[in-house]
């Protein structure tokens, strides 16, 4: 379960995602296949094929392994 949540932390940051630390363990702790199957689809969105694992995707989509770039927001 510890091992999750970091990942899930982990996960996060390299995308951006809102949430935080608090809830991910309580997601964690309460139900860990939900959690689970959250980052699963998560990263299936993005374009990973899980089942190769993780340094297969990383050499085969460059690109997908980091965060996208962000935009500037709005100037005067």
């Amino acid at each position: 379960m510890l091992y999750s949540c970091f990942y899930r932390n982990k996960l996060r940051k390299q995308y951006n995602l809102v949430g935080g630390g608090c809830g991910d363990c309580l997601r964690h702790c309460c139900c860990e296949t939900c959690a689970l199957t959250q980052e699963y689809r998560e990263l299936k969105n993005r374009g990973f094929d899980l089942s190769i694992g993780w340094h297969a995707n990383v050499e085969r989509n460059q690109g997908l392994a980091m965060a996208p770039v962000v935009e500037k927001g709005m100037n005067r």
